[in-house]
């Protein structure tokens, strides 16, 4: 067989408009060689212009693979969003795009087309497939908090408790470096969320929420803290800021007086003395300041001047001059 005859006259076929012609003709070629790629791109065209978009992006799938097992890599990825313009919703060909990109270190590309397999799979309901994906995802991109946060949701919702938790940690952990306050806080939430026990973090979840003046969220966390150790001194101090910024005096001097105790229990004075300066601003007044400071001594009256009523009676008066000797005759 004489393919380049062949592909001669169902190239004439096609300037007339015999498709059907022509495609015949192309099948006997790929009958013999069927790894052809200028015959598999014509039957993909021949099929696009016939609007059999399925049968199109069939053979031009075909020929997108030879061009990435050869490493074409951009060819092929050209093809690839050819097929996706006949059918958008090709699962292997996003995936493929995907990889493809990656090789090519095109990251964003890369992680855009893997987040659309990712969601296919999570609509279909398969769960393994989804995670699977945005492993890759974070595993290619770490600093791509999304994907992390992303990832650490579908663990949760799977009620993979662990591994939801790992995944929010690393995910806190970058939105901190970054300073994205906002951002960590509500990831941070979610990690408490699965881990209430977790004091180190409901204090800084309290401190945070302090900062921002909301005394009630930092109340809620500080109440954890409190049950399982009531005299951790972190605790307490937060605690009394809380409870100060709410306008609670009394409670808020009643959680100082416990921290200087424990301060001076410890060995802290300085530390126990400090937090007593605290109380006296609230409240110089209260009871335990006063009765620390001991007694107050009562001043010593003036010396009151001694008066002699004889001497004060007596009127004032001089000494007489000695008398003259008398005068000799």
């Amino acid at each position: 067989m004489d393919k380049n005859k062949i592909i001669e006259a169902a190239a004439k076929l096609v300037a007339k408009g015999a498709y059907d012609k022509a495609i015949k003709e192309y099948q006997k070629v790929l009958e013999v060689d069927p790894k052809d790629i200028r015959v598999l791109q014509k039957m993909g065209e021949l099929y696009q212009k016939k609007n059999d978009n399925a049968q199109a992006a069939h053979f031009f799938t075909k020929v997108a693979e030879s061009y990435s097992s050869d490493g074409f890599f951009l060819k092929a990825v050209a093809l690839y969003k050819q097929v996706l313009k006949l059918n958008p919703n090709l699962l292997e060909v996003n995936l493929k795009l995907a990889e493809l990109h990656q090789q090519l270190g095109l990251m964003s590309e890369a992680m855009a087309y893997f987040q659309i397999v990712a969601n296919h799979y999570d609509k279909a309901g398969d769960t393994k497939s989804s995670l699977d994906t945005l492993k890759k995802m974070v595993d290619l991109d770490p600093e791509n908090v999304a994907s992390k946060i992303k990832l650490a949701e579908l663990y949760a919702r799977e009620n993979m408790t662990k591994e939801a938790a790992q995944e929010f940690k690393r995910a806190a952990e970058y939105l901190k470096r970054n300073a994205r306050a906002d951002d960590w806080l509500r990831v941070a939430e979610r990690l408490s969320a699965l881990e209430p026990d977790n004091l180190p973090l409901a204090k800084e979840l309290a401190a945070s929420y302090l900062q921002r003046g909301d005394q009630k969220r930092a109340l809620a966390k500080l109440q954890v803290c409190f049950k399982a150790d009531g005299r951790d001194v972190e605790t307490l101090t937060l605690l009394a800021q809380a409870f100060q910024g709410l306008g609670q005096i009394s409670k808020t001097v009643s959680v100082y007086k416990e921290l200087a105790k424990i301060h001076q229990e410890r060995g802290r004075t300085a530390e126990s003395d400090g937090v007593w300066t605290q109380i006296e601003l609230l409240d110089p007044q209260d009871p335990d300041l006063l009765a620390r400071r001991g007694p107050v001594a009562e001043p010593e009256p003036e010396p009151v001047a001694v008066h002699h009523p004889v001497e004060e009676a007596a009127p004032a008066w001089s000494a007489p001059a000695p008398a003259a000797p008398p005068s000799r005759p």
